[in-house]
């Protein structure tokens, strides 16, 4: 029985002009819609990936490529530059349902499905929109801009938003400010240790705008009974994460029609006093992540194996052969992009963030 959630990635051969991979990025997309009896319609989330956003993005908007299928769905992009030679990568999340419907527009698209609705929404600042703003603020702002619009469907931020990626200019300078300014939010929404956070990911990354210190895209739903949402743990491996400071669940798990959906936050080589482990030795800390998140998802009865798609983010450009061949000898089979991001510290030289899903069948 074929799945009727699926997410893949693709990456362009390099040494192409830019133009021609975007075509051959379009290519890929037609041809595995084809093979799973999907169409543009069926795509309901999609993230390009840039190695230079300034000179790039106009094209994938102007292309083929976003006219055919990534306008179908909520799009979002980020410069994080693959470590492949190509210079433009794509992630996508299809639904295979006969009742799906979308309302809005590809920044801010509600898919509505099986009696759920699922809200995406893609924070992209102008210049004119932050000019003068620090981090903190940047990140406040961003997440007003989606708390109003949950208000407006009748939604909050802490019963409804349940995955951010956080994308961060010049990490190692911005991100104690982002830190700041969702620690803040999170205390005005009722946001706290004792209740729960929001899994995340929070990664250097750039958008268009010079002066946009940070961007985020949001995954709320609408539908779901609170018993229908839990949180991930693995306490002899990873603490909580408000013990040093930070405001984000380890995993979310979405009890949905069609099985768990786990949504895995970026995870780096981390003891359960967080405390990086295997300091300047990248394999060591791929093996030793991987072991934290298959921790994490056996906490709800799922596996390594369930993973759907990841993605690896590499502070060190020098790493990434290794990465790759382990990824290729440890998970022949699963879909991956590999980009250049610094993590949040700069210890860490390794963050891997992905979505498991596991039958209830």
């Amino acid at each position: 029985m074929k799945e009727n959630i699926l997410f893949q990635t693709f990456t362009p051969k390099g040494g192409k002009r830019l133009e021609e991979q975007i075509g051959e990025l379009k290519g890929m997309l037609r041809e595995w819609l084809m093979s799973e009896g999907l169409s543009p319609a069926s795509m309901v989330q999609a993230r390009v990936y840039l190695t230079d956003v300034a000179n790039q993005w106009s094209a994938v908007v102007n292309s083929p490529l976003y006219a055919c299928y990534l306008s179908a769905a909520a799009l979002s992009y980020v410069e994080q530059p693959l470590l492949t030679g190509a210079k433009v990568g794509l992630q996508v999340w299809c639904i295979r349902s006969m009742d799906l419907k979308k309302i809005g527009t590809p920044n801010k698209l509600i898919v509505e499905t099986g009696g759920l609705r699922y809200l995406f929404h893609s924070v992209r600042f102008a210049d004119a929109d932050v000019q003068g703003l620090d981090a903190e603020a940047q990140t406040r702002k961003a997440f007003l801009e989606h708390i109003e619009w949950l208000k407006q469907e009748g939604m909050s931020l802490s019963k409804h938003c349940h995955r951010t990626w956080i994308y961060v200019r010049d990490i190692d300078c911005n991100y104690a400010g982002v830190v700041k300014g969702r620690n803040k939010i999170f205390e005005e929404e009722g946001l706290t240790a004792e209740t729960h956070f929001i899994a995340s990911t929070g990664i250097g990354g750039c958008a268009l705008s010079k002066q946009a210190l940070v961007s985020i895209d949001f995954f709320s739903v609408d539908g779901l009974s609170e018993n229908k949402v839990d949180y991930l743990h693995a306490l002899d491996y990873l603490n909580p994460t408000h013990e040093y400071g930070v405001a984000f669940e380890r995993g979310t798990r979405l009890c949905l029609p069609e099985g768990d959906m786990l949504f895995i936050s970026g995870t780096a080589s981390i003891n359960n006093k967080g405390e990086c482990l295997y300091h300047g030795d990248v394999l060591a800390q791929t093996e030793r992540l991987f072991l934290n998140i298959d921790k994490l998802l056996a906490d709800k009865g799922a596996a390594l194996a369930h993973l759907k798609y990841i993605i690896v983010y590499l502070r060190d450009v020098a790493d990434a052969r290794v990465v790759e061949a382990y990824l290729q000898e440890k998970f022949p089979s699963l879909p991956y992009l590999l980009t250049e991001a610094r993590v949040c510290r700069p210890e860490w030289l390794i963050e891997v963030e992905g979505v498991a899903l596991r039958s209830h069948v």
